[in-house]
């Protein structure tokens, strides 16, 4: 397995000037010796991957970011007027609410409360050991419970009434989601993953369902036969395929709108999202800061939403075959609202691409700052380099391994890339879908992640796809063999850790509270070491010599990965006020940022 990036790419990206530093570092914390020929560089070394025929949808990239930023953070595109895609994305890029945010796990019974519940800190991690050194020690204590994002009541939806964001609906008994025969909000059973620095991810989400090459109308990219556009080039609507690479965030975008746990009422599609939408002021329900470095020269005079429509800003954004036709569809939709998924994923994508974190202390000192960490930082990132080999997985500038430079730019075909073979810890190979691996979290039977299925029966992952003969794009050398072993059951991608200090709960279970708790749980070598042993990665097991200062030590250099421009909501991370389904209000901010955000577990009650 590669480590990091190549040799060749460090030389011609400033590796003389890593050296450099290294050597400034030595020199103010002489205890500190850090090898750092394994460090990720800085991630502005980093060219943000974008799609590259985007000119030939996009007409003014700024109009597009601005609809994308109005979509993401528009609580009208909920069914209940109130869920917004920003409810699970807007601490740091994620949710850290910890009231109502809990659904059962496979065994279907709550164990950590129920719904509703309030969390505590008391109740994390999830899996407890008499010695959390030690993963052969008792267990205390195990809950298959999910800590999940809160969506919606389970409701059958009614249409649409034109000028109201609230979409008439029968609400649905609820058999999990209730009390007292009174329906709560629904759960989503995976915890939610970042959306900073997301555009910088090959696929999505945790188990990379949603594909890199977004068709221009559902998740699931070539793969989708129905994955179909419309265009009027003077000739009336004509049904296209498309392909627009490095487009992950709009394969996932699009598949949102739709969950019937997440935003919509069961049964709505995007065609009366687009709709509803056309026929609201963007925002109008919400506070838009003046200072907001993309919306605030168009906020409205009441201070709420904006003074346009999107109609307006669909047709600054895009090209006019894409929205401009005087033909209707079959089921009487014009061509604005038919295409309504391009426009919502291509204009969330490009918005996504803004939201990238490269200015943490960790970058700065890998750019020539030799004081931006501190002694115990320093410490710290030894053990994530060596003692630790964090960065067997969380590689590369991004700290994750299943990045677009990790797999695409860098990898070397028959090598490295989307497919790799690696010697199991059980002796012998198997393939597995790079980026992604079971690490022990939870058995692997409860959540087959990149190993599931699809929506449309067709198994996620890409080594399975292979074996099967389907063209991925990617040949392994050799190739998979029909019969080989692979190890892709129980795997999730490898989530970036820039910013990690503010994304808790952690893992897709959501079942850590702290980083404290997930530095236990890599040190003892997994919480299901022997029960995944199929498909552990081996890298997973016990690290020796980690004792309290350690531990500590590589906490701190964790915490030296958070961007204080994401810490304070500061442009590109300010945002419009939220009003969360629980009554919390998140407030606009402008793009001099607000208030420091706050770690989950400091938010969580005794």
């Amino acid at each position: 397995m590669r480590h990091d990036l190549t040799m060749t790419r460090r030389r011609r990206i400033g590796w003389l000037v890593a050296v450099a530093t290294v050597a400034a570092a030595a020199t103010a914390h002489p205890a500190s010796a850090v090898n750092l020929a394994t460090a990720p560089l800085s991630l502005k070394t980093i060219a943000v991957p974008e799609p590259p025929d985007l000119g030939s949808y996009v007409k003014d990239r700024a109009a597009a970011v601005r609809l994308g930023k109005a979509f993401f953070w528009d609580m009208q595109a909920g069914s209940d007027g109130i869920v917004a895609c920003a409810s699970c994305h807007f601490q740091a890029g994620v949710d850290n609410r910890s009231r109502n945010t809990l659904a059962p796990g496979p065994n279907k019974t709550f164990e950590k409360g129920g719904p509703n519940a309030q969390l505590r800190l008391g109740q994390f991690p999830f899996h407890v050991l008499a010695d959390p050194n030690d993963r052969f020690s008792s267990v205390l204590a195990d809950s298959d419970d999910i800590v999940g994002s809160q969506g919606l009541v389970k409701t059958n939806f009614g249409g649409i009434v034109l000028g109201d964001p609230v979409e008439p609906g029968s609400v649905v008994a609820d058999p999990v989601f209730s009390v007292n025969g009174v329906n709560t909000r629904q759960v989503m059973t995976r915890n939610s993953s970042s959306m900073i620095n997301a555009s910088l991810m090959f696929r999505l989400p945790w188990d990379g369902k949603f594909n890199h090459v977004f068709n221009g109308a559902t998740g699931f990219g070539p793969r989708d036969p129905n994955g179909k556009i419309l265009v009027d080039d003077g000739a009336g609507l004509q049904e296209v395929h498309v392909a627009i690479d490095n487009a992950a965030v709009a394969s996932l975008s699009v598949a949102v709108p739709g969950n019937t746990v997440a935003m919509a009422w069961k049964g709505r599609t995007l065609k009366p999202l687009a709709r509803k939408l056309l026929n609201l002021r963007p925002l109008q329900r919400q506070t838009v800061h003046l200072g907001d470095s993309v919306l605030g020269p168009w906020v409205h005079p009441s201070g709420k939403g904006l003074s346009t429509t999107y109609a307006q800003i669909i047709a600054a954004a895009f090209w006019p075959r894409y929205w401009n036709s005087a033909q209707t569809t079959a089921d009487g939709y014009s061509l604005m609202e038919a295409n309504f998924p391009l426009f919502w994923g291509l204009a969330i994508q490009v918005y996504a691409n803004t939201l990238i974190s490269n200015d943490s202390p960790y970058d700065r000192f890998m750019e020539g700052n030799p004081t931006a960490l501190t002694a115990a930082q320093l410490d710290g990132l030894d053990t994530f380099l060596n003692r630790g080999r964090c960065i067997d997985c969380h590689a590369g500038p991004e700290f994750t391994s299943a990045s677009v430079t990790y797999l695409i730019t860098n990898a070397h075909p028959g090598v490295e890339g989307l497919l790799e073979r690696m010697t199991m810890a059980q002796g012998g190979t198997a393939v597995y879908d790079a980026g992604f691996y079971n690490i022990g979290v939870r058995p692997t039977a409860e959540d087959l992640g990149v190993g599931g299925k699809n929506p449309l029966g067709e198994p996620i992952s890409l080594t399975r796809l292979a074996q099967q003969g389907v063209d991925i794009g990617f040949q392994l050398s050799p190739p998979v063999g029909p019969t080989e072993r692979v190890a892709v059951d129980g795997a999730f991608k490898v989530p970036s850790l820039r910013n990690v200090e503010l994304t808790g709960p952690y893992f897709h279970n959501g079942g850590m509270a702290t980083l404290e708790q997930v530095v236990d749980f890599y040190t003892r070598g997994g919480d299901f070491h022997e029960a995944n042993i199929q498909n552990l990665h081996p890298a997973i097991d016990t690290i020796g010599g980690m004792d309290a200062t350690r531990k500590a030590n590589l906490v701190a250099f964790l915490k030296a990965l958070t961007d204080d421009r994401v810490r304070y909501q500061k442009a590109p991370f300010d945002h419009p006020q939220l009003i969360l389904a629980n009554g919390v209000e998140v407030p606009a901010v402008g793009a001099s940022g607000g208030l420091a955000l706050q770690p989950f577990a400091a938010k969580l009650p005794r």
